[in-house]
């Protein structure tokens, strides 16, 4: 598998503090692989030209929202998002257009734009699923997105194994031999104590009148074994943000998937009406998908999908 490129798209009059923080931190994650600023481009290139050719090279947009980022002007006092030469607005509009993955980040409480508010080839943008990153919990923040981008671009971190420790091996290896040594001193204590009793009891032994235990019957059940276990059915509530994993030809594809109390989905550039039948524990996205939740594997929830042609295992996580 090749390695997936992240873009940083940020203004600098927004967000530039955040935008190389962030740029630290992701490109220690993925080195080499994280690209921001194609502002220095050489005069009488083609800037839609050079745009597209780094922007096309990513797997995952990242655009940098702040609180000002739709209002932003020129020295004409016209609104940047609204010129045709405007940097950010390209660059997020390539994405869009060529199916990338686009996270908006919204910073110093900054909230999604409308679709009002956007221009025609960025309205898809306000249905895109946002992470927010604060100063006062910026590490924690910054981890999660690391984590979406991981499963986006099918990169799971490696589990560490932890070291194996030399005095705790000697430690249970003294257990070992101290529990064997035990064992032997008892049992030649029993042994011992067995003889003494045979010796002192060579007359027929009476039968007890009252013995102290009955043993149940061949095929009878004991009160445990006949209670009834409680159903663990899995309890799936699908109204939130979740990132859907499955395999199509022969790859495995994320996507994020956001479930609304109104009845209706976002799913990237898909939007529709959803129902969920609980006795059935099946989800319906629009017409063509049915999700069925057959078990809970840690935090997420595993099942198959049906459409019109296929039928195929998925994964769904909390996002």
């Amino acid at each position: 598998m090749s390695p997936k490129n992240i873009f940083i798209c940020y203004r600098r009059d927004d967000a530039e503090g955040y935008a190389g923080r962030l740029y630290d931190r992701l490109n220690s994650r993925f080195p080499r692989r994280v690209f921001m600023d194609v502002t220095g481009i050489s005069p009488g290139a083609d800037f839609a030209r050079v745009i597209q050719d780094t922007v096309g090279t990513c797997h995952v947009l990242i655009a940098i929202i702040g609180r000002h980022w739709t209002t932003i002007t020129d020295a004409s006092n016209r609104r940047r998002l609204d010129l045709a030469d405007d940097y950010v607005r390209h660059e997020i509009a390539t994405a869009l257009s060529r199916n990338i993955t686009v996270i908006p980040i919204l910073v110093r409480g900054a909230e999604m734009p409308s679709r009002e508010v956007l221009p025609p080839d960025l309205a898809a943008l306000s249905t895109r699923n946002a992470l927010e990153i604060s100063d006062g919990d910026f590490d924690h923040d910054v981890e999660r997105l690391i984590e979406v981008l991981e499963n986006v671009c099918g990169e799971p971190r490696p589990v560490a194994t932890a070291p194996t420790s030399t005095a705790r091996s000697n430690c249970l290896i003294f257990a070992v031999i101290g529990i064997l040594a035990g064992g032997a001193l008892l049992l030649v204590v029993f042994l011992l104590l067995l003889g003494y009793s045979s010796q002192n009891n060579q007359s027929v032994v009476q039968p007890s009148a009252n013995p102290g235990y009955s043993q149940t019957p061949s095929g009878a059940s004991s009160p445990e074994s006949s209670e009834t276990q409680q159903d663990n059915a899995v309890t799936f509530n699908p109204v939130g943000q979740w990132i859907i994993t499955f395999v199509e030809n022969g790859k495995q594809m994320h996507y994020d998937l956001v479930i609304k109390p109104d009845g209706t989905y976002a799913a990237d550039d898909e939007i529709g009406q959803w129902r969920y039948s609980p006795e059935e524990e099946k989800l319906t996205l629009g017409d063509q998908f049915v999700i069925t939740i057959e078990a809970l594997d840690g935090n997420a929830f595993i099942g198959h999908v049906q459409t019109d042609n296929a039928r195929f295992p998925f994964r769904l996580t909390p996002n």
